[in-house]
């Protein structure tokens, strides 16, 4: 997953909405924010919620082992 850094690069894509979309899009902008933070807002939580979501379902079917025995297993214990 890539993560979205706003304000560390100049924009110059466009993306085409329909005026329906634009709208929903123009009322979850706070005051001051740009449609740029705005979007990139909506696309971190859109990762947290997936990781969320990822983790959920390995968590229901995966087996629970503790920590130290799964740094072993990855060749990472110190």
């Amino acid at each position: 997953m890539q993560k979205v850094n706003a304000g560390e690069e100049t924009a110059n894509k466009r993306v085409a909405l329909t005026p329906s979309t634009w709208e929903a899009l123009s009322n979850l902008r706070r005051p001051g924010q740009t449609f740029d933070q705005t979007v990139a807002e909506l696309i971190s939580e859109r990762q947290r919620l997936q990781l969320i979501t990822d983790l959920d379902a390995i968590d229901a079917t995966e087996p629970i082992i503790p920590w130290d025995k799964a740094k072993q297993e990855l060749g990472t214990t110190e």
